[in-house]
């Protein structure tokens, strides 16, 4: 039995340790592919492609992602389109503080300002999930520069809506939980196959190798966002006041697509965005889940919505 567990030991002790190198590689690796900048005292990662003079398209991820997330979209459109893509922070490569503020609005803000740091003036705007619903804001924020939105799978939350769904109403808010959350996201943060089976079981994937080697990338990021941060992240999002939204002053032409799958943002959400954003389309995708980013039908709509609609 000793030396059972002996073996059990050692086993765990060396996926662990190959985990460490292999992520630490994985993140030095992206390190190289991204550019900084320093935005509201915080240091920030972007990538950048296609021609500098040409239209640009600026892309938010979600909650959890990168602008890694975009790199195959990306690679497509800049043959056409200058394309950017921010680290929202505290995800990717930007810097992740203990003190900033994650509000939605002061999100918004550093957005903005990061999008004006590259001299961009007018621009398409694509978001996906948590980075949908953060181009919603912008949008209305910026409605003479931003001339497109593209939302895939946007959050949107229903308490702006008539509905009156309290999204907020069963996290718990007290310290005492706010440690064991915090406990447990350092554990978990840093365990492959547990964030390897949500990734897998709860985002309507299928498994191809492509959604599995994205896993990669964004373990090796995540792997590195202390628990407290992410802890503040959520707290700031419980705490802020409600933005009030009216999609009705949203004027511009929008590209609204949801993965038939989608069990984190479901297409119900993309109906009722559609249905109360003026110059909107929705596009069901069959078949497809929570992270559309490689889906050629997707790559065709976008492509589509950019020529159509200039």
């Amino acid at each position: 039995m000793a030396n059972f567990f002996r073996t059990i030991l050692i086993s765990l002790l060396a996926f662990l340790i190959t985990t460490e190198i292999s992520t630490r590689n994985l993140h030095k690796q992206l390190s190289k592919e991204i550019r900084t900048v320093r935005i509201e005292g915080l240091n920030l990662s972007y990538r950048g492609s296609g021609p500098v003079n040409g239209k640009t398209v600026v892309f938010l991820h979600g909650f959890g992602g990168s602008s890694f997330d975009w790199n195959f979209l990306m690679e497509e459109l800049s043959k056409e389109y200058r394309c950017v893509a921010l680290d929202i922070p505290p995800f990717g490569l930007s810097e992740k503080s203990v003190t900033f503020d994650y509000s939605d609005r002061n999100l918004v803000k550093v957005i903005i300002s990061f999008i004006k740091s590259l001299n961009i003036d007018q621009f398409t705007l694509v978001g996906h999930s948590m980075g949908g619903y953060l181009s919603i804001l912008t949008a209305m924020n910026q409605p003479g520069r931003v001339e497109r939105l593209i939302l895939l799978d946007s959050a949107f939350s229903f308490r702006q809506s008539n509905e009156d769904i309290d999204v907020n109403s069963n996290i718990p808010s007290d310290e005492e939980t706010f440690d064991r959350l915090t406990l447990l996201l350092n554990v978990g943060l840093k365990t492959y196959p547990v964030v390897k089976f949500v990734y897998r079981n709860f985002l309507g994937e299928t498994k191809d190798l492509k959604n599995m080697e994205h896993f990669d990338y964004a373990f090796s990021q995540n792997y590195f966002l202390p628990a407290e941060v992410l802890v503040k992240f959520s707290k700031d999002k419980i705490a802020q006041e409600e933005i009030e939204i009216d999609l009705s002053n949203l004027n511009v032409p929008t590209l609204i697509i949801y993965g038939e799958n989608d069990t984190i943002t479901p297409p119900s959400i993309g109906k009722y965005l559609s249905e109360h954003i003026k110059k909107s389309k929705f596009i069901l995708i069959p078949s497809e889940g929570h992270l559309p980013f490689w889906n050629e039908k997707v790559l065709l709509e976008i492509r589509r919505f950019l020529r159509d609609s200039e």
